[in-house]
């Protein structure tokens, strides 16, 4: 057989079998790179339908007039529309969203643990409950570990009524507890040394009645931790009375020093109610005010709005049918939703309301 120049035979004659078969193989081989390369390389134009599989190439798109292809694609995401049911159930969270309204009336701490309380408020239309737990007196409804009463003697509740009191604030009834803060004629016999003092002794109110010091942080100590043992025990939210420095009697005769002297009644009462709200954050207990169109925005009674607004939940004042009306008022002291933390202090719950209400024992003054 004749061999070329480099060896191999330029014959080209009848091929084998075996040859066959090899050249079927590369052929096969060189299917699968291509196929395998156009899919890696043409992942972008091939498009899964319902129909099947489609081949969406560059040139058969189209596009519209005078917009680029390498322009920027917008996609505009609709909101679906809800349906009939869907509308309901947003109308009726936005309406639970809402506050209820309160129709509070106060019982004595006795209707809860004789278990009275719940027909008692049924049977007046009311949805809350109001308890006295500190009176003007300084009198304590419940048993307090607060050592400046322990040691003073002052007149309390029981063990019992603390039970009672937990067992109640664990339904569904909104309960308020209402505090007598420095008008107390106990305390301050037995501990001159946070009492409002005049040359006579003690400092005296126009109802004869004497005073804790506004100005003592002992005297402070003792309110916030009274009230965060209320919030404790459950309670939904702590009313205030008398939380300020007194506006009425004989101011003159007052002979205490501090913030009279100095004329820091809103930081006092500023630091007052800021200590006050932290005992109750731990248990979610709001804190509101019960006061008068003379205590309210005064700067003798350091209860201004740029007081109130950081630190009140509600102010709760008698409806007197005075100008302005009370809402106004409050947004006359720059409050924020001043409809909503007004609770208007009735004689009774007549008629419907959209405003709170509440019928209590006792003034404010």
């Amino acid at each position: 057989m004749r061999r070329s120049r480099y060896g191999y035979s330029g014959y080209r004659g009848r091929r084998t079998a075996h040859e066959l078969l090899k050249l079927i193989a590369l052929v096969l081989a060189v299917l699968v790179v291509l196929a395998v390369g156009a899919l890696v390389l043409g992942q972008d134009y091939f498009v899964f339908t319902d129909n099947g599989l489609r081949v969406d190439l560059p040139f058969f798109r189209k596009t519209d007039p005078g917009t680029s292809e390498l322009g920027d694609v917008s996609v505009v995401v609709r909101p679906r529309e809800p349906d009939a049911q869907e509308q309901g159930e947003q109308s009726t969270s936005a309406s639970q969203a809402e506050e209820d309204a309160l129709a509070a009336v106060q019982l004595p701490v006795s209707a809860v643990v004789d278990g009275t309380a719940a027909q008692r408020l049924e049977a007046a239309g009311a949805n809350g409950l109001v308890l006295e737990m500190k009176d003007r007196e300084g009198h304590l409804a419940w048993r307090t570990g607060q050592t400046l009463a322990v040691q003073s003697s002052v007149p309390m509740g029981t063990e019992a009524v603390n039970e009672a009191l937990r067992a109640w604030n664990q339904g569904e009834v909104y309960t308020a507890a209402r505090v007598y803060c420095f008008r107390d004629n106990t305390l301050p016999y037995q501990r001159n040394d946070v009492a409002l003092r005049a040359s006579y002794g003690n400092w005296r109110d126009e109802l004869g009645l004497r005073w804790l010091n506004p100005d003592s942080q002992e005297a402070r100590n003792y309110l916030a931790g009274l009230c965060g043992e209320l919030a404790q025990l459950g309670f939904d939210e702590i009313v205030l009375v008398c939380a300020s420095f007194p506006c009425r009697g004989n101011l003159e005769a007052i002979s205490s020093g501090g913030s009279f002297a100095g004329g820091g009644y809103e930081e006092g009462m500023a630091a007052f109610l800021s200590q006050v709200k932290e005992a109750l954050a731990p248990y979610g207990t709001a804190l509101s005010l019960e006061t008068d169109r003379e205590g309210l925005g005064s700067e003798r009674s350091g209860l201004t709005g740029a007081v109130l607004e950081p630190n009140v939940e509600r102010l709760w004042l008698v409806e007197d049918g005075q100008e302005p009306a009370l809402a106004e008022l409050l947004a006359g002291l720059g409050l924020s939703r001043p409809e909503q933390r007004l609770v208007a202090v009735v004689p009774a719950l007549e008629g419907n309301s959209d405003g709170h209400r509440a019928v209590l024992e006792g003034p404010a003054s």
